[in-house]
């Protein structure tokens, strides 16, 4: 190869040793968990605690973006970041929000810590119905985030890929409804009591799976469980007017305390 032509490869490849030596350290953000423990699932609504150390952030980071999917309790902060270096944009009251951005201080972003305290989504809603109580859910049970850790320089461009931590949201009740159920040999009665309970008549759904579980003389006809089923819609609407309403005030209660309203 002549040197007209090696000239110009040594300087494209000098580019390119300095290209990746410059961007390198762009994906190096490392976020270690070393206080608690976080799981692939967890039960709705339960309180999780759990400390992340962060490092490798790079040079250029002038901000560094932390997200959480989990829901702030009453007198704790959802965050608690510790370290120098930085600034927390928006104050204490951002200390509460899913979303927090630590912002270069009088000193360079390097490593620090923080404490995540929170509590695991509520999927699960209820409505009162012509006094029949109907539980809602989200649908989305996976997905959610522990943490997302992403490093921004000044102009709010990502550097590198970020961090990220998922789980899933457990509904114990749902488990053991469901191990129950796969016992019901009747296929159609066992299609009843899952179609009561997919529609979020959970309670006439239970009542009609004790039913179901009561060992019979002979086999029960379809036709006396959807009678059944009737009956207990019809009782629904008129004891649910007072059950129902006490039932969903309690829920409603329990889902407010943990949104801390």
């Amino acid at each position: 190869m002549s040197i007209r032509y090696r000239t110009p490869l040594c300087i494209s490849l000098t580019l390119i040793l300095l290209f990746l030596m410059i961007c390198g350290p762009s994906a190096a953000l490392i976020a270690e968990v070393t206080n608690g423990t976080i799981l692939e699932s967890q039960n709705e609504g339960e309180f999780i605690q759990y400390t992340i150390d962060v490092s490798g952030i790079p040079k250029q980071t002038r901000i560094v973006e932390m997200t959480t999917d989990l829901t702030p309790v009453p007198g704790t902060n959802l965050w608690n970041p510790k370290g120098t270096g930085f600034v927390v944009s928006g104050g204490d009251v951002a200390l509460n929000t899913h979303k927090i951005e630590l912002k270069e201080g009088t000193e360079s972003l390097d490593t620090f810590s923080v404490t995540v305290s929170g509590r695991v989504p509520v999927l699960t809603s209820v409505e009162i119905v012509n006094g029949v109580v109907v539980t809602k859910r989200n649908t989305q049970t996976t997905g959610y985030v522990y943490y997302r850790i992403q490093a921004l320089d000044e102009n709010r461009d990502n550097l590198g890929t970020g961090t990220t931590e998922t789980f899933s949201v457990k509904i114990p009740g749902d488990e053991q409804f469901t191990a129950r159920l796969n016992v019901v040999t009747d296929q159609d009665l066992r299609a009843l009591i899952y179609d009561l309970y997919s529609r979020g008549l959970r309670s006439e759904a239970t009542a009609l799976l004790e039913y179901a579980e009561v060992p019979q003389a002979s086999v029960v006809p379809v036709s006396m469980a959807i009678l059944f089923a009737i009956v207990l819609l019809v009782g629904g609407f008129g004891a649910g007017m007072v059950f129902g309403q006490i039932r969903a005030k309690n829920m409603q209660e329990f889902q407010k305390e943990y949104k801390g309203e």
